[in-house]
């Protein structure tokens, strides 16, 4: 009797090269690896835990109290995301 073998072929989100190799885990537990050729590491999967709305939503309360460090421990979200939605936001409203 024939076994069905499943074979899994992961690629780096950055360049698309197949030459990872397992590195360690996150402080969540998830698996990361590493890229030999663009030299990159992370998650192959990350877990996007807000959505489009609730991106829209702490934005929106951003624009009214201009505070990183208020809208931060109002949503626990942290700055360095904050600011980098802000910025991403920045740049298509710009084109």
């Amino acid at each position: 009797m024939p076994m069905i073998i499943e074979e899994k072929i992961y690629t780096c989100r950055r360049c698309g090269s197949s030459n990872l190799k397992k590195n360690g885990k996150n402080r969540y537990g998830n698996q990361q690896y590493f890229c030999k050729d663009c030299k990159k590491s992370g998650v192959l999967n990350p877990k996007n835990s807000y959505t489009e709305t609730e991106k829209e939503q702490i934005l929106a309360a951003y624009k009214e109290r201009p505070s990183m460090r208020g809208i931060s421990r109002l949503y626990g979200i942290s700055r360095n995301t904050l600011a980098s939605w802000l910025q991403k936001k920045s740049t298509h409203s710009q084109t």
